[in-house]
Formats: structure tokens, C-alpha cells, sequence
């Protein structure tokens, strides 16, 4: 597993301790940054350093790709993608 754009991730430091996060993009610094498509839009990602973040074995290739090619994404797909994701997760689990 790597981090890159779509990887399913939850925050293990800071106030948002829990809380689950699609990669949206990674920087040239090596920093996440995540989107929730609620509290953090894909108009304001939330910069992470990856230390702070738990990498999950899921993640959604299709978002994460059109990412990889600069198209536009919605909140709305990110919110039903993490919501996906994380069912999987827990049933899985």
C-alpha cells in the first residue's frame, strides 16, 4: 500500500483523531491532502503529514485516477465513496 490519490486513510493525530479521508493529491513535500466532501471540501483539503495518517487496505481508483488527470470531482462522490469504503471496511473487519 501506498499513498496516493483515493487511498482510504484515517486520521490517527490531531482534533480529527478518527476520522475517515479520501488522498486527494500528494505534494512535492510528501504531505496527504484529504478530503471528506463535508467538513473538508475538495475546494479546501486538509494538508496531513503521512505520520498522522493510517493507511486502509481500500481505496477508490476511479476518483483517484481522475484526480492523477486533473478532472473535477465532486463532494458528493467523495462523501458516497467514503461512505462505500467504509462499510466495506467494517464488514470486512
Amino acid at each position: 500500500m501506498r499513498l496516493a490519490p483515493g487511498r482510504l486513510v484515517t486520521s490517527i493525530a490531531g482534533r480529527d483523531r478518527g476520522q475517515p479521508y479520501l488522498v486527494c493529491a500528494v505534494t512535492k513535500e510528501g504531505y496527504a491532502l484529504v478530503v471528506d466532501g463535508d467538513k473538508r471540501s475538495v475546494a479546501r483539503p486538509k494538508r496531513k503529514n503521512p505520520r498522522h495518517l493510517e493507511l486502509q487496505p481500500a481505496s477508490d481508483d476511479e476518483l483517484g485516477s481522475r484526480w492523477e488527470k486533473g478532472e473535477a470531482v465532486t463532494d458528493a462522490e467523495v462523501r458516497t465513496a467514503l461512505q462505500t469504503l467504509t462499510t466495506k471496511l467494517k464488514e470486512a473487519g
